[in-house]
């Protein structure tokens, strides 16, 4: 089965369900249609959409998740399935924040992400001895890597900032909020069926209107936004429009190496998501994986 992530940037668009069929239509009349249980993520960038119910819940039925997003690709709400428990010690033990094991959980993630953050770097033939540093000694500091690394890294670009600016809504910053908010709903999505509860993050602190997890969680991942960015720009046509349509077949086939095999993104997300459910059930940092660019 070809898993798709549908991306909605028609304003005045209907989404609808029709004999086991999304159906969009815009407001000309154009119609497309992709079978609803291949759906695992719908994100939504534009403004008037209109969902169905059918719609709604045949993408939440088939453990799908709809991202909305504001004018500047942020995230700004989730529809998804209910919560459910699948391991009661596991959702028992998350729901006690036991803090070593989150501490050695975060540790994991931030390992993940400088390692892929260093792949990325050289795959743009640069090199970052404080992240090198950082990793070889596990003590990663996350604000001072995430500095260096973008210091490095917008300029290779040909950007003259060089620090990240989530409320740009310029290039290249608007560009890594939407290909980051693909990610959130993939992630928020794989929690929510191995039974971890968003709401209670590793280390991201729980505050109102928050998913801290989905953010723990993705930190490994967020690199591969990076890298994808980096080719994209090297085409011909690199404008806002063009990205989204990049991106999303790019986050698709993107593979990650999972031990003696690779995965695809999608797979890996769901596979770290799994193994993360099986370290609070056994209480133990030793079963999480992160995936490796």
């Amino acid at each position: 089965m070809s898993f798709h992530v549908l991306h909605v940037f028609q304003h005045g668009a209907t989404l609808a369900k029709e004999q086991g069929f999304v159906v969009c239509r815009s407001q000309s009349g154009e119609e497309r249609r992709l079978p609803h249980e291949d759906i695992r993520a719908v994100i939504i960038a534009a403004r008037g959409v209109t969902l169905t119910s059918r719609f709604v819940s045949a993408i939440l039925e088939s453990e799908g998740i709809i991202l909305h997003c504001d004018e500047s690709y942020q995230p700004c709400g989730i529809t998804s399935a209910l919560s459910r428990v699948i391991d009661r010690n596991a959702f028992l033990r998350q729901a006690s924040q036991p803090l070593r094991l989150n501490a050695r959980l975060w540790q994991q993630m931030l390992r993940g992400k400088t390692e892929n953050q260093i792949v990325v770097l050289r795959h743009l033939e640069l090199t970052c001895p404080y992240l090198e540093v950082a990793l070889r000694t596990g003590k990663i500091d996350e604000g001072n890597a995430a500095r260096r690394y973008w210091q490095l890294y917008f300029p290779a670009l040909g950007f003259p900032d060089t620090g990240r600016d989530r409320k740009e809504i310029a290039s290249p910053n608007q560009m890594l909020n939407y290909g980051y908010a693909v990610l959130v709903a993939l992630c928020h999505r794989s929690l929510l069926i191995h039974g971890l509860l968003p709401t209670l993050g590793v280390q991201h602190t729980t505050r109102y209107r928050s998913t801290p997890l989905v953010f723990d969680t993705m930190e490994p991942f967020r690199p591969v936004v990076d890298l994808l960015l980096a080719h994209f720009l090297k085409q011909p046509v690199h404008d806002m429009k063009a990205w989204t349509k990049y991106i999303g077949t790019a986050l698709r086939e993107h593979r990650m190496e999972h031990k003696r095999y690779s995965l695809k993104l999608m797979d890996a997300i769901d596979a770290s998501a799994s193994s993360l459910a099986r370290a609070y059930s056994e209480n133990s940092a030793t079963p999480f994986w992160t995936p490796k660019l």
